[in-house]
């Protein structure tokens, strides 16, 4: 039986996503699967502890750079491309069926825009995917006083490559590792790695989806997928609140929220969010065949 290769390259609409799909520790190809979805300016890595949990415990994972980001090159007609975040959900959704043959998930996690995306999916695929996870999303809508943030950074990012310097970057990594606890610095070492890896053809490209989409109305159709909402107490994006909130909109949803926690958390309290990944995913059984 020839095997799947690890690593491969899926072309959507023009884009090369670059893709990477690992079997789990005992080596079972048929195992379920989860995908994995980053934050937007971060890539596929920031899933490493978390996958290798996943992968002890019996399941493959699926992980994929966004576009411009790391491995996935810039769309051909930048800097003029634009996709909604329901084109990157959809795109999501297809690398799936490229890499597993079919599109059956047992679970999505995704973080930051990743988080926003699993919101999205819910709807877009229940029959699709058994348990979303969704971490550190700015909400079930963007919210309007981040527009303008966002503007500034994009701002900051074609200076930085005017100058050479990497203030961005840097501002990132302390927008989602905020504080100074030296039990953090490696993780902050990890994300400034990460994030300079990502394009500003990328980022723009994010950046336009992030700040435009609004699932608010959607809450109904949500309750259909088994749904955990993750908020780190410290991250001024994906706010306590306004996830609690969320949360609490959507029928059978859980909420966590993790202490000493900002943006990361599947990063930054790998440990703890692997515990809590590992209760809501086997809840009503571990994994069995797809």
């Amino acid at each position: 039986m020839a095997t799947t290769p690890a690593e491969a390259f899926v072309e959507l609409d023009g884009i090369n996503y670059y893709t990477l799909l690992e079997n789990p520790t005992n080596g079972a190809p048929n195992a379920p699967c989860v995908l994995l979805i980053h934050a937007l300016m971060s890539n596929l890595h920031m899933w490493d502890a978390t996958a290798a949990t996943l992968h002890a415990a019996g399941y493959r994972t699926l992980r994929y750079d966004h576009i411009g980001h790391h491995r996935t090159p810039p769309p051909p007609d930048a800097p003029n491309a634009h996709y909604h975040l329901d084109d990157l959900t959809r795109h999501a959704h297809q690398l799936v069926r490229a890499r597993l043959g079919h599109p059956h998930l047992h679970a999505l996690i995704g973080c930051s825009i990743g988080g926003s995306m699993a919101f999205r999916y819910a709807t877009l695929f229940p029959q699709d995917v058994g348990r979303i996870i969704s971490v550190a999303s700015p909400g079930l809508s963007s919210p309007a006083f981040a527009h303008e943030l966002w503007t500034q950074r994009l701002e900051q990012f074609e200076q930085d490559l005017r100058t050479g310097d990497e203030v961005l970057c840097r501002e990132t990594v302390a927008r989602w590792v905020p504080g100074e606890r030296a039990e953090d610095n490696g993780v902050r070492r990890e994300a400034l790695g990460q994030v300079r890896t990502c394009g500003i053809e990328g980022y723009r490209v994010l950046v336009q989806a992030i700040r435009g989409y609004d699932y608010g109305g959607l809450v109904g159709e949500m309750g259909r997928v088994r749904m955990l909402v993750v908020a780190g107490e410290e991250d001024g994006a994906g706010r306590r609140d306004v996830l609690e909130s969320a949360a609490g909109r959507i029928e059978g949803a859980e909420f966590v929220g993790m202490g000493r926690t900002g943006h990361l958390p599947p990063m930054q309290k790998a440990g703890e969010f692997g515990g809590v990944m590992m209760r809501f995913l086997g809840e009503g059984g571990g994994p069995g065949p797809e």
